[in-house]
């Protein structure tokens, strides 16, 4: 009776810890985005071509990003998800949100600190992935009436 109790707690005890951990979509590969069906591509200074490669492990994520001819490397440390995942704090992470892979990170634009965050889902299938951006603009940006956060879909097609 005890091995039998003793094993039903161990049972207990992985499935908690396995119900615990993320489900991960596979975003590895090449990414071309879909100009057609892209917010990047329609603003007022439309975006040229994009290219994201991806390469994820169970601790990194790092994006090479190609647009205008010009590539950027960023990596990101993929931790757990934090407890106040709504808020776009600008730090440099990643993290899983169910399905959706999540990086964050501030970027310098004409030296003004702009946070941001990309939520990334894949499609069934795993061809297509949606990133919803998020933009936090911080100080320098204010004028009345301005919108402080902004938010974007681009759509990308895995290049197989």
């Amino acid at each position: 009776m005890r091995s039998a109790t003793v094993g039903l707690v161990v049972l207990m005890l992985a499935t908690a810890e396995g119900a615990a951990q993320p489900v991960t979509a596979a975003f590895s590969g090449t990414w071309v985005m879909d100009r057609t069906r892209s917010e990047a591509a329609v603003q007022e200074q439309p975006v040229g071509p994009v290219t994201v490669t991806i390469s994820q492990t169970g601790s990194a994520l790092r994006l090479e990003t190609t647009r205008d001819g010009k590539t950027e490397v960023t990596t990101y440390p993929i931790g757990p998800n934090p407890s106040l995942a709504a808020e776009v704090t600008g730090e440099r992470r990643a993290f899983w949100d169910g399905t959706t892979l999540v990086n964050e990170g501030s970027k310098d634009i004409q030296g003004k600190t702009i946070a941001f965050r990309e939520a990334r889902t894949a499609s069934a299938d795993g061809a297509e992935m949606i990133v919803e951006t998020t933009l936090k603009l911080e100080h320098g940006y204010e004028m009345k009436g301005a919108q402080t956060v902004v938010t974007g879909k681009n759509v990308y097609v895995r290049r197989r």
